[in-house]
């Protein structure tokens, strides 16, 4: 009878332990902010490549509103472009020329993420898409090549991710790039790739 109670006692004890823990875990996920909230990433080109940032959030060359949350990355055409996150191509467009400077002829790559978050790649070259849809990347794969196509004042890579919807208009959202000290980052500064 004293064994049986003591036994009792300590699952008692065990099963708080957990629960305290279980708490402690989901407190921690709510001060700090979890990933679905403000995802990491890391910056869309190949490690040891450094580009500039000709925009930032809130820019005022289209970076307002639901683009608020873009960065635009000076790179010359055929630039290699890279995953961001692990994901898998759901859409891309590769047939239009660069340097039309035409709305909506953007060249382009989304990819999905998971629990609705996806990153979109913009002004990729004609023929710049090295990814098929379907297809499965790690973070850090090379997924296209950067270029000028349409809306573009010059070659660039316009990055930036939403949630709940991919297709342009959607709104763009806070996030992180983890291989990176400083976020978010800053018009005018050139960022290297770790």
């Amino acid at each position: 009878m004293v064994g049986a109670a003591i036994t009792h006692q300590l699952n008692l004890l065990v099963m708080k332990k957990i629960i305290l823990y279980l708490l402690l875990v989901a407190l921690s996920s709510f001060i700090t902010g979890n990933s679905k909230n403000k995802p990491k990433h890391i910056l869309p080109f190949p490690k040891g490549s450094e580009y500039k940032v000709i925009q930032g959030w809130n820019g005022k060359y289209g970076h307002t509103g639901a683009a608020n949350y873009a960065y635009d990355f000076i790179m010359p055409i055929g630039s290699f472009v890279t995953a961001s996150h692990e994901g898998t191509i759901i859409k891309t467009e590769s047939s239009f020329e660069d340097n039309t400077k035409t709305p909506g002829k953007e060249n382009y790559i989304i990819i999905d993420h998971g629990n609705n978050i996806y990153s979109r790649y913009y002004h990729l070259t004609k023929d710049g898409v090295l990814v098929n849809v379907g297809e499965i990347v790690a973070a850090g794969d090379t997924i296209g090549k950067s270029g000028n196509s349409g809306a573009s004042a010059g070659p660039h890579l316009h990055f930036d991710i939403t949630k709940d919807c991919f297709e342009w208009g959607c709104q763009t959202i806070e996030f992180t790039f983890k291989n990176i000290k400083e976020n978010p980052l800053e018009a005018g500064k050139t960022y290297k790739s770790n």
